[in-house]
């Protein structure tokens, strides 16, 4: 019975069900530790919607075929139980112009997700003309910004929330995030991905720092940016280079 409506919808059902629980209880989550942690809104609400994109990754990544759809889907529906949730349980009352807006920037973040989550199964076959653009393949790029981006922020005020670490924390755990960002994009690619790894860096810093301007209003100097660029670039060049030589023995391995 599930079979022939997945064949009449084109859904898988199943996996929007798993998007919907898991969305609901990862955004639940992070956004009350965030703001037991952080006196800040933005914290919260951020890495509350970054949950999203968490959720389409595991489930684009963990289903069997192509399923974009589905965590998108999932996505919406999640977004409105954890507004209800937040609501009747937190006493968390949003505006009215983002409950509007809500279901629709999940389905967004839900589908970007669930687009990284393909890319990183390897499901996305494509001609080698298609993969390179200007001698980069830019899906990858995309896919290790979006995860970098995601483990920045997650390692930074994840661990910050649970550790209380002070600066040096702080950019050990940023530092760290880069290099698994580049391993994985190393690691999960066809054929050697260093320079999409490294770029994909230079994004991530690009993206922090848009973030800390328009959520905090604060503008750090050119220093800091020129550093963290240099920073990301390096570290993340280091893990996609990780990356590759941990591929190349598992060929090797496999070969044997």
């Amino acid at each position: 019975m599930a079979t022939e409506t997945q064949q009449r919808t084109g859904l898988q059902w199943k996996w929007i069900g798993i998007g919907t629980i898991v969305g609901v209880v990862l955004t639940t989550l992070l956004f009350q530790i965030m703001s037991d942690t952080f006196n800040s809104f933005y914290i919260p609400l951020f890495i509350g919607l970054l949950s999203y994109v968490i959720m389409g990754i595991i489930i684009g990544y963990k289903s069997p075929g192509y399923t974009v759809k589905e965590p998108a889907i999932g996505g919406v529906f999640a977004m409105v139980i954890t507004i209800a949730i937040l609501h009747y349980v937190f006493d968390y009352n949003p505006p009215e112009g983002q409950m509007i807006a809500a279901p629709f920037i999940a389905f967004i973040l839900a589908l970007l997700g669930g687009w990284v989550g393909e890319e990183l199964q390897g499901s996305l076959q494509r001609t080698e003309e298609e993969k390179k653009i200007a001698g980069l393949e830019w899906a990858w790029v995309i896919t290790g910004t979006v995860v970098g981006f995601i483990l920045n922020n997650i390692f930074v005020y994840g661990l910050f929330a649970l550790l209380r670490f002070g600066v040096a924390g702080i950019l050990i755990s940023l530092g760290a995030s880069f290099i698994i960002a580049g391993v994985i994009v190393g690691y999960k690619s066809p054929g050697v991905t260093i320079k999409e790894a490294a770029l994909a860096g230079v994004l991530g810093v690009i993206l922090n720092f848009l973030f800390i301007y328009f959520g905090f209003g604060a503008m750090l100097d050119l220093q800091y940016l020129v550093i963290g660029l240099i920073g990301g670039f390096i570290l993340s060049f280091v893990g996609g280079w990780l990356g590759e030589e941990m591929q190349k023995r598992k060929e090797a391995k496999m070969k044997k």
